[in-house]
């Protein structure tokens, strides 16, 4: 019989942190910043890094994940702030690098505050045996800007432990194209 899959509190995640290698690094022990970042009670709060790919305007192409006309995005690195217009999206990167043990998935959501403000954070599950800096997608739904805080909180990661599954991220059939990417990464 299999060990039943369970949410990991902070006491876990810490212990995975402190770990070598650290599922998560750099790794912040304590809730900081506004919005805040760091270690809570079911999860960590992650940080939004300086680096976002921007899709260019007034452009005539598709975005195909299998045929991905990276030539219609521009790389941005900011700091401080970014502002995010109405009814755009832009894809952006962690402060964060992932090392996600062979037993441990994640999952993300977005944070309170800016989702009141019409901010959607999507990221796909960090799945166990992936290492990385994690690409989020941020999609504002306001009619309005959205004002960004480069390295302070902007979604909170969800950790499940449960029995190794028979392949990790690494060990995928299909190749497993985002291992260890080194920062927002288009679909390649």
């Amino acid at each position: 019989m299999s060990e039943p899959t369970t949410i990991l509190a902070d006491h876990e995640i810490r212990s995975l942190c402190l770990a070598s290698p650290s599922m998560i690094d750099p790794f912040v022990n304590l809730q900081a910043g506004k919005p805040s970042y760091g270690l809570s009670s079911f999860g960590y709060d992650i940080r939004l890094g300086s680096r976002f790919l921007v899709p260019l305007g007034g452009v005539n192409a598709v975005l195909d994940p299998v045929d991905f006309p990276d030539h219609h995005f521009r790389t941005i690195d900011a700091d401080g702030t970014l502002e995010l217009g109405a009814n755009t999206q832009i894809l952006a990167e962690t402060l964060e690098t992932f090392s996600m043990p062979d037993d441990v998935c994640g999952v993300c959501w977005g944070k309170s505050s800016y989702a009141r403000c019409g901010l959607l954070v999507n990221v796909t599950p960090l799945e166990p045996g992936w290492k990385g800096v994690l690409t989020i997608e941020l999609a504002n739904l306001s009619p309005l800007p959205i004002r960004l805080h480069i390295g302070q909180g902007i979604a909170q990661v969800v950790f499940f432990r449960g029995t190794r599954p028979n392949r990790t991220y690494a060990e995928k059939e299909a190749g497993g194209s985002y291992q260890n990417q080194p920062g927002v990464t288009l679909p390649g």
